[in-house]
């Protein structure tokens, strides 16, 4: 191996290390503070490192200044951040879905303490949050995340990254997903409590002596365990509907980071 071979290939190691390093900062399950940062640094290393071959066949850094260099690394970051954001999208719509059904059975006084994200999050919020990351390990979506990320040096080349608006725009219309996945989630929730007040109303206006508010708080909470009960049977689908959209828009936000309309 030549000199130049050599500096191309700790070059190309480099750079790579950056875009694995940004793409597991912010993505769901490898991001998590439980994860020691040893490990997540010791990961990035390592699929580096076995991209590098690949990258050494098929790719030439350019002849650049430091300070070139030093931008080709920052947009790295940026192209790694922007991948795990888009994924990020698919735990966000799980806790957004989440709040607005501890807000309608009246749980969103009840904060639990999450480790992962050392936040103060709501108990249902918390509860589809586990859930939905256990069932993503189970679906080998870890791994899914993993091989997009190889491929997207296949569609972006380290030197190749083309930062445009309509990347900026793609990101902007695709987090509507959070809110509209959001209120898809909890909208059973949210029907059968319109149901149960429309009854307590009618409740209230025949028997008056009754202390609908007392009798309201318990069946909102009933009522809610039961529709979540059997929505947790449908938590795998959607979590599988989640993960393939978020690969759609990834795929697709790489293809506007290649510079293809």
């Amino acid at each position: 191996m030549t000199e130049a071979a050599f500096l191309n290939g700790v070059g190309l190691f480099l750079i790579s290390l950056v875009r694995f390093s940004g793409f597991f900062l912010i993505t769901p399950v490898y991001s998590d503070n439980l994860a020691p940062t040893r490990v997540k640094a010791g990961l990035s290393a390592l699929c580096a490192l076995l991209i590098v071959p690949h990258l050494m066949a098929t790719t030439k850094l350019p002849n650049l200044s430091i300070f070139g260099y030093g931008i080709m690394a920052v947009r790295e970051l940026i192209l790694g951040f922007m991948l795990g954001f888009v994924v990020l999208f698919m735990s966000s719509c799980l806790r957004f879905g989440g709040n607005i059904i501890g807000m309608q059975i009246g749980f969103s006084f009840a904060q639990v303490a999450d480790p992962g994200s050392n936040q103060s999050v709501g108990l249902i919020s918390e509860i589809l949050q586990l859930s939905s990351s256990l069932l993503f390990l189970f679906f080998n979506g870890h791994l899914i995340l993993l091989r997009a990320l190889f491929q997207s040096f296949s569609m972006v080349s380290p030197a190749g990254l083309v930062l445009t608006n309509g990347v900026i725009e793609e990101i902007l219309l695709y987090s509507r997903m959070i809110f509209i996945c959001g209120l898809q989630i909890s909208m059973p929730i949210i029907s059968v409590i319109l149901v149960s007040d429309v009854a307590l109303g009618l409740i209230a206006r025949t028997v008056p002596k009754m202390n609908v508010f007392q009798l309201g708080f318990a069946v909102k909470v009933i009522g809610g365990f039961i529709v979540i009960y059997f929505f947790i049977y449908s938590l795998a689908d959607v979590i599988r509907s989640l993960l393939e959209a978020s690969l759609d828009e990834a795929m697709l936000l790489l293809k506007h980071l290649n510079g293809t309309p």
